[in-house]
This record gives C-alpha cells, sequence and structure tokens, in this order.
C-alpha cells in the first residue's frame, strides 16, 4: 500500500502551497483540497473514492473540480465516503446548483457522477485488501479521523482536530500502527484560538498523546503559512524522546 502526500498546507502562501490531499494507491483519496490539481486527467479517473475527514474548504474544494473533470469519462461513479453529518452539510452547502451543481444527478439520477456512501463513527470500510475505519473526533460536527491499513501495517490520518482521548485509547495498542499524521496548526502562543478553532498547537498535542508508544511517528501537517519552524522547533524542544517531522507535499510511505 502506497501513500503520497498531494497536499499538506493549513493556507496558502508558506512554505507547502498545496491543501490536503492523501492518495492511497492510485484510486483512494483521504480528503480531496487543493492537492488535487497536481493530478493528471488519467490520473484523476482513476479515483474512485474519496474519503472526507470535515467539510471545510481546504478539504473538500478539490472535491468539486474532481467530480467535473471525470464526468463522462468513467464508467461508474466516484464514491465519496464521510459521516451522515458531514454529507448532509456537503449536499446543501456546496453541492446545492448555487455554489456547485449535484453531481449526484449529473448526468442522470440512474448513473450519476457521484455516490454518496455514509460511514458509521468506528466503522470500517474494505476496498481490495486495503481497510479504512473512522474514529470520531474532536473539531466539526461530524469530523473523523481515518486509520488505513492492510494486514501488515498502515497509518492514522487525523484529519483536522483538537484534544481527542478516545483516538488514542483506541489505537495506542494497534501493532501495526507506524505513522500518524496529525494536525498541528498553531504555536503556543496561539493556544487560545487553536482552542477556540479546535485544533492542536504543540503543547496541547504533546498532551494528547501521552499514552501512543514512542516507536510511532507522528508527522505534521497542516501548519499555518509563517508558522511552520516556529510550530516544529516547539513540538521538538518539549516533545522529549518523541520524534517529530512536518509532512511535505510529495513525500512517499510504503505500508
Amino acid at each position: 500500500m502506497k501513500l503520497q502526500v498531494l497536499g499538506c498546507a493549513g493556507g496558502i502562501g508558506g512554505r507547502e502551497r498545496l491543501t490536503t490531499t492523501l492518495l492511497v494507491d492510485h484510486d483512494i483519496l483521504l480528503d480531496a483540497g487543493t492537492g488535487l490539481t497536481s493530478l493528471d486527467i488519467d490520473q484523476l479517473i482513476r479515483i474512485d473514492h474519496v474519503f472526507i475527514t470535515h467539510c471545510h474548504l481546504d478539504h473538500v474544494a478539490g472535491l468539486a473540480l474532481l467530480l467535473d473533470a471525470v464526468q463522462g469519462r468513467k464508467s461508474g461513479p466516484v464514491t465519496v465516503h464521510a459521516t451522515e453529518k458531514v454529507i448532509a452539510s456537503l449536499k446543501k452547502h456546496l453541492f446545492n446548483w448555487v455554489l456547485w451543481p449535484d453531481f449526484a444527478v449529473i448526468p442522470s439520477p440512474e448513473t450519476p457522477t457521484l455516490r454518496w456512501e455514509a460511514i458509521d463513527p468506528n466503522g470500517c470500510v474494505e476496498i481490495d485488501g486495503r481497510i479504512v475505519c473512522a474514529y470520531p473526533v474532536n473539531h466539526t460536527a461530524g469530523s473523523s479521523a481515518y486509520w488505513v491499513h492492510n494486514t501488515k501495517s498502515g497509518f492514522l490520518f487525523t484529519g483536522d482536530m483538537a484534544a481527542t482521548a478516545e483516538l488514542w485509547a483506541a489505537l495506542s495498542q494497534e501493532k501495526r500502527l507506524t505513522k500518524v499524521i496529525v494536525d498541528c496548526s498553531f504555536a503556543n502562543a496561539d493556544m487560545e484560538i487553536a482552542n477556540r478553532s479546535l485544533h492542536f498547537c504543540p503543547r496541547s498535542l504533546l498532551a494528547d498523546i501521552r499514552s501512543v508508544p514512542l516507536s510511532v511517528e507522528f508527522l505534521i501537517y497542516h501548519l499555518k503559512p509563517g508558522h511552520e519552524d516556529l510550530i516544529m522547533q516547539e513540538l521538538r524542544s518539549e516533545g522529549g524522546a518523541r520524534g517529530f517531522k512536518a509532512l511535505k507535499c510529495g513525500d512517499t510511505f510504503v505500508f
């Protein structure tokens, strides 16, 4: 199982220029931000499944453009997996014929470009030997992290989140978990805005992950532009023996 980072930025104008998009093998996306713009049409056509963590624009803008690009070019629909609350928000606020057409009825309701599939909190989906399990996290309504694995190993993608003790309790003893891609948006000086917007700063992240074994590598994404170095310095200086790495567009991992 191959993971490619197409986008990981916490905004525009910083070191990383493309927002959250992770590609698993050639056919599964985790979130669909502006990182999708790095793919050509043949690569876009091969995407069959998209798992959305939450419906903020930096995580779904590319979904709208993906559906428009592949319409009429695929033999079947793109299946979008998310919690019922996230799906309801996307239907109401994005695919509503005002901001964007409703591709669930284009070209027809019988042969749509988009198919919605609700995933239960703590539910799992298996796609050709790859298993994607959802876990509720503390962010906007219906937000999920995704634990993606095969029989050998895997990674956790938290999406955007704040303190969620239940997530780490559920996965801290999972022997196949080798890497965690986790939000750390703000520096410690901005802890108040991090808490209000339900994101991590280094201090709150370190407090939340105390139960996770030191052998698990933490890859930091969603760093706010202009604060990337400070956030990473604070994580490393306060993290003790735990290692942290800033995720970069173009990073590739094999599980």
